[in-house]
C-alpha cells in the first residue's frame, strides 16, 4: 500500500479518467425515468455546529447501484470544489441525488443526502459518483483512490 500527503478530502487529476468512465451519475435521467423520484427530510448538524436540514427530491441511489462492479464496497461522492467523502454501499443504498429541495435555498444541488449520513457524506454540487473497492483494512476517512487501488492518506 502506498502512502500519499495528498489530502483525502480533495479530487486530483489522476481520478480524473477514472471517474469519466465510472461515475454513476450519468445514469441518474434513466433512473429517474424508470423509477420516478423520492422525497427524503434530513437534519445534520455541521461540524462548527451549525444545524442545517431540509426536504430534498431526488433520484434514489440504490438503482444506481445496478451499473457498479459486484467487487465496490463503497461510493466516492464528488463535488465540483474537488470535496470526496466515500459512503459505504450499505449506507448509499438508501441515500438520494436530491435535485430539488422543496423547503429553502436551491443552492448546493445536486446533494447527496440520507437521513442517518453524517453530514460530512451530504455532499453538495455532487459532480460524479464513483463506485470503488476499497481493502477492509482501508480508512475510508482517509482514503485516496488511484488506478482502483485504495491508499491510505498521512494524516
Amino acid at each position: 500500500m502506498t502512502t500519499s500527503n495528498a489530502d483525502p478530502t480533495r479530487a486530483d487529476d489522476a481520478s480524473t479518467a477514472e471517474r469519466a468512465e465510472s461515475d454513476l451519475l450519468t445514469g441518474l435521467a434513466a433512473v429517474r425515468e424508470r423509477r420516478g423520484t423520492v422525497t427524503v427530510a434530513c437534519r445534520y448538524r455541521c461540524a462548527t455546529g451549525t444545524a442545517f436540514g431540509g426536504e430534498w427530491r431526488g433520484v434514489p441511489v440504490g438503482p444506481l447501484l445496478n451499473d457498479a462492479p459486484p467487487e465496490t464496497t463503497h461510493l466516492r461522492a464528488e463535488s465540483a470544489d474537488g470535496y470526496r467523502a466515500h459512503v459505504a454501499v450499505r449506507k448509499a443504498l438508501d441515500a438520494v441525488v436530491a435535485t430539488e429541495r422543496l423547503d429553502g435555498p436551491a443552492d448546493g444541488l445536486p446533494r447527496l443526502v440520507e437521513p442517518d449520513f453524517d453530514s460530512s457524506r451530504t455532499v453538495r454540487d455532487l459532480s460524479a459518483l464513483v463506485p470503488v473497492a476499497l481493502s477492509a483494512d482501508a480508512d475510508p476517512e482517509t482514503a485516496v483512490v488511484r488506478d482502483d487501488r485504495a491508499e491510505t492518506g498521512d494524516e
